[in-house]
């Protein structure tokens, strides 16, 4: 349970993450993001609230995603934590949206 007394749901994506294809898509290096924006007049800073929460599953792969509960069984819509390629997936969203 979350601290306000929330249902926090856990899914073990452990199966679906073996079946799935490794995505390599490279991650920021933090010295090269410090190094493209050193001289800059201005920076802003985000906070990617929910970030992931914010990047659609196709609709036909949603049924990947699902999952039992004692209310019904259910299946994602947005990308949910613990997906293998979750980290790489959003990141090549944020590199297309602020290049």
């Amino acid at each position: 349970r979350k601290k306000n007394g929330e249902i926090r749901i856990c899914v073990d994506f452990r199966n679906l993450n073996q079946a799935s294809l490794k995505d390599n898509y490279p991650l920021p290096i933090m010295d090269q993001v410090l190094q493209a924006v050193t001289g800059s007049e201005m920076l802003s800073m985000l906070d990617g609230f929910s970030g992931y929460n914010q990047i659609e599953v196709s609709p036909e792969d949603q049924f990947k995603t699902a999952f039992t509960t004692p209310w019904g069984t259910f299946a994602y819509s947005r990308m949910p934590f613990g997906l293998t390629n979750a980290g790489a997936t959003f990141q090549r969203a944020m590199d297309f949206a602020f290049k």
